[in-house]
């Protein structure tokens, strides 16, 4: 999934940015050259690695832009290797106080630990805690680098008469299924989240309205093809897109969500 891929490319630079920095004094290129919108993503999701903060993309630059910096001073100074993650700590604890009370923890053991809070457990899609902060980090990097963006909402129809008639443990597998189909048919960068009990939304990077209907209705079409006692099942979906439909985040996910019950009233199964 997209946030096991996040989290091995962040740790990736970040281990290639450590072995630059112990071995040159110069500041890595990442922080010298223009940067590029996959520039911001790598750089924010390594200091959310290391702080389990969300920084916007150019605090992100300029607060382990400042630690490299320091590093190079400390380095200098006491004539040894000095792991950078000290400076950085001395900035965020001492100077910018954007941390209290830090606690020390191995990597493996925060992953595990970090993986179990976004993780919807049922169809193994992202949660709505995930949804929240990648909306925020995605919505602000298509606007900083003036990209599209698009947001898709599906609800599955009538889900408490698939509930009330079959049963509960028969409406988890359904939701499984179409997290499963979810998954079939969107990119390695496209982020999937369970939003609700029968509600999904899916962001879409780099993406336009037309774009984001082919998505949707490849899902859509799939998921028809899913029957219980020989009946169809179904789903309304609603999209809106960035910058056409909305410049704020919040709008553009309202009018998402109003497009899907706009499908719901006009005779469900379809994408508005």
């Amino acid at each position: 999934m997209k946030y096991e891929k996040e989290i091995q490319d962040a740790t990736a630079l970040l281990d290639v940015i450590l072995n630059e920095l112990l071995n040159e004094k110069e500041l890595p290129a990442i922080f010298t050259k223009e940067p590029t919108a996959e520039d911001d993503l790598l750089i924010s999701q390594l200091l959310y690695l290391l702080t389990n903060i969300n920084f916007p993309a150019e605090e992100s630059r300029d607060i382990l832009k400042r630690s490299f910096e320091l590093t190079s001073r400390l380095i200098e100074s006491l004539g040894r290797p000095v792991d950078f993650r000290v400076a950085l700590l001395d900035i965020l604890l001492s100077k910018d106080k954007r941390m209290n009370n830090p606690k020390v923890i191995e990597i493996k053991l925060y992953l595990e630990q970090e993986r179990m809070t976004v993780i919807d457990h049922l169809t193994g899609l992202y949660n709505k805690r995930y949804f929240d902060e990648a909306s925020f980090r995605l919505f602000n990097q298509a606007r900083r680098h003036n990209r599209i963006f698009s947001v898709v909402v599906i609800d599955i129809d009538d889900f408490k008469k698939i509930n009330d008639e079959f049963g509960h443990p028969m409406g988890d597998e359904v939701l499984k299924n179409l997290g499963k189909i979810i998954l079939g048919n969107i990119r390695k960068e496209d982020i999937a989240c369970r939003t609700g009990g029968e509600e999904f939304t899916l962001l879409l990077s780099d993406t336009s309205a037309p774009g984001a209907v082919i998505v949707a209705e490849k899902i859509r079409i799939e998921f028809n093809k899913e029957t219980l006692r020989k009946k169809n099942l179904s789903f309304s979906g609603g999209i809106s897109s960035f910058p056409e439909d909305s410049l704020t985040l919040d709008d553009l996910v309202l009018k998402a969500d109003k497009a899907m019950y706009k499908s719901k009233f006009s005779g469900k199964n379809r994408i508005s």
